[in-house]
């Protein structure tokens, strides 16, 4: 039986019959105990590498017993100019909730409906988990891509769960299999979209305010674009 708060297990498995998994030394290593958290926070993970891969970070927030998060996140090469694949498993409590997306990172000119169209024949093969649909309130819903899927897990569900990330996760690994490096005036454009979208996360980001809010704003930001930029 897959349980879905060891999702992490399972997607480097799966990543490792793809690709070589190289350690990212970070400038603040795992475990942390933030403490603006009391340090009854402990967060844990890892972040790797690989040829095609700039980024594959894993995050493990945890308080004790009653709060849980396993954070996916998985950032191409810039010059392959892909979307980023994104998961989340959230435990409070007994409840868990689930959002995993493939998305762009700041502007582009791209057409993404084929990939849309790909992720939301996925989601129609689990009709008994979207009946959970909960979309998080307020901005963040900027960020997700329109095929995204954010569910409310009923335990019976949980192995459900667990396959509709990995289907998702087999897509983006296709899209980055597939891919071929862009140069030229082509890649002269992806570096200034992705120049012009830094500029936005410090003050934006969702994902960034939390890292300000636990380690405050120095630290918050050079542990985010560590950890997902190598900056």
């Amino acid at each position: 039986m897959s349980d879905l708060m060891n999702i992490h297990e399972l997607v480097q498995a799966e990543l490792r019959t793809r690709y070589t998994l190289d350690p990212v030394a970070l400038k603040h290593p795992f475990p942390e105990r933030p403490l603006r958290a009391l340090g009854l926070m402990n967060i844990n993970g890892e972040v790797f590498s690989t040829e095609r891969l700039l980024r594959v970070v894993f995050i493990r927030p945890q308080l004790p017993c009653y709060f849980a998060v396993r954070s996916n996140f998985i950032r191409p090469r810039i010059e392959y100019d892909l979307p980023v694949f994104a998961g989340e498993v959230m435990r409070t409590g007994s409840k868990k909730m689930l959002i995993v997306d493939i998305h762009r990172t700041g502007a582009t000119h791209h057409d993404d409906n084929d990939l849309f169209y790909r992720m939301l024949a996925i989601r129609d093969r689990y009709p008994d988990l979207m009946e959970h649909e909960k979309k998080q309130a307020g901005k963040v819903q900027t960020v997700f891509s329109p095929a995204a899927c954010q569910v409310s897990i009923p335990p019976e569900l949980d192995e459900r769960a667990v396959s509709v990330y990995m289907d998702y996760l087999k897509l983006f690994c296709d899209l980055v299999d597939e891919a071929e490096p862009k140069s030229g005036e082509e890649l002269n454009k992806t570096r200034r979209v992705f120049n012009a979208y830094l500029k936005t996360l410090v003050d934006h980001d969702p994902g960034v305010k939390i890292w300000k809010m636990l380690f405050g704003k120095k630290g918050g930001i050079e542990r985010s674009f560590d950890m997902h930029f190598g900056l």
